[in-house]
C-alpha cells in the first residue's frame, strides 16, 4: 500500500499512525517483507587464517574447546574469547564432535587426590632394529603425569631392577608405590620352578620387590589379564607408538623401523617424551607435567611421614 499509494509521505505517516521516516523506509524498498534484524557489521573476532586452525585442531587432532581456546590464546591470538571461538566452531560446523564408542569403565578407579610418589610403571617393545631387540622402560607418576624413559636391550629381571634403582635416584620426591603388571621382569608371581614360594604370589625374592622392599615401597600388580588397570602407563605406550608410526622414513627403511639405528630412535624418543613433559594438559588445570612435579610440596607428598 505504501509503495503504490499516491499520496505525500506525511498523508500517509497520519493515516497509518507511524513515523515519516517509516514510511520512506518503506517507499525505497522493492519487496514488502520484513529484512533480517541481524545487523549488517558482525564483528567476527576470528581471522580466516584463525577458522582454519580452529578446524584442524577440532577435526585432525579432536581438541576439546577448552583445549582449542588455550591453544589459540596463548599461541596465535590472545584477545580471543571462548565465547568467539565457540561461535566460530558452530559457524564452520565443528561444534559437535564426533562420540567415541562407549568404552567399559574398569572397576577400580584411583582417587583425584592421590599423592605425587604413585608411579606406574610399564615396558614397551620395540622393534628390531639392526638384528637386535630393545625395550623402553617407562615409569608415569600418577599425581603430576611426569614420564621418565629408559631404553634398554635386554628384559630380565637385574636389567629391569636397575632400571627402577635408577628413576628412582633421579626422581625428585619420594615414592611410595608402583604398580605393575605381571610380567617376569616385575614379579614371580606366576612363577612355577620356584620353591618355597606361595601359589599365586610374590615371593618377595624378586630383585624389583628386593629394591621396593629396602625403600618402603609398596609393589602392586595389576589383575592378570587386565591390562586396563595399569592404563594410564599404557595410554602413554600408545601415544610412543604413534609417534614412532608417524616418523617419517630414514633412507630405505621401510616398514615398522623409520630409523637407521637404535642411537637416531632412542634420540627420538627421549625428545618426544621432553615434548610431553613440557606440554600444559587440561587434567593438570593447563600445567606442564614439569610444572605440577617442580610445584609439588611437601604437603602433597608422603615424603618425611612415617609409614607403616
Amino acid at each position: 500500500m505504501i509503495q503504490s499509494s499516491a499520496l505525500s509521505v506525511a498523508q500517509l505517516a497520519r493515516q497509518l499512525g507511524v513515523s515519516e521516516t517509516t514510511v520512506r523506509r518503506w517507499k525505497a524498498r522493492d519487496r514488502v517483507t520484513d529484512g533480517s534484524h541481524t545487523r549488517h557489521r558482525l564483528g567476527q573476532s576470528t581471522s580466516p587464517t584463525d577458522e582454519a586452525l580452529i578446524r584442524e585442531l577440532r577435526q585432525d587432532i579432536g581438541l576439546s574447546l577448552d583445549d582449542i581456546v588455550q591453544v589459540m590464546q596463548r599461541c596465535v591470538n590472545p584477545t580471543l574469547s571462548r565465547s568467539a571461538i565457540h561461535r566460530c566452531m558452530k559457524r564452520i560446523g565443528v561444534a559437535q564432535r564426533p562420540q567415541p564408542a562407549a568404552q567399559p569403565s574398569p572397576s577400580r578407579r584411583f582417587p583425584d587426590d592421590t599423592p605425587c610418589g604413585f608411579i606406574h610403571i610399564d615396558l614397551k617393545h620395540l622393534t628390531r632394529l639392526q638384528a637386535q631387540r630393545a625395550y623402553v622402560f617407562v615409569a608415569i607418576d600418577r599425581a603430576t603425569r611426569f614420564v621418565h624413559i629408559e631404553i634398554v636391550r635386554q628384559r630380565d629381571a637385574h636389567s629391569i631392577a636397575a632400571c627402577l634403582e635408577r628413576f628412582l635416584a633421579v626422581f625428585p620426591h619420594q615414592v611410595h608405590t608402583i604398580l605393575t603388571d605381571n610380567g617376569s621382569e616385575f614379579t614371580d608371581r606366576f612363577a612355577v620352578d620356584m620353591k618355597d614360594k606361595p601359589q599365586g604370589k610374590p615371593s618377595g625374592r624378586h630383585p624389583f620387590d628386593r629394591i621396593c622392599q629396602d625403600r618402603a615401597i609398596e609393589h602392586r600388580l595389576t589383575k592378570p589379564f587386565h591390562p586396563q588397570t595399569n592404563g594410564m602407563v599404557e595410554r602413554f605406550n600408545r601415544r610412543l607408538a604413534e609417534a614412532l608410526r608417524h616418523h617419517p622414513s630414514a633412507g630405505t627403511n621401510r616398514g615398522k623401523n623409520h630409523f637407521l639405528s637404535h642411537d637416531q630412535r632412542n634420540a627420538f624418543l627421549h625428545q618426544t617424551v621432553q615434548n610431553y613433559n613440557r606440554t600444559r594438559l587440561r587434567c593438570l588445570k593447563y600445567q606442564s607435567p614439569n610444572d605440577a612435579l617442580a610445584n609439588q610440596t611437601e604437603l602433597n607428598t608422603f615424603a618425611g611421614e612415617q609409614r607403616a
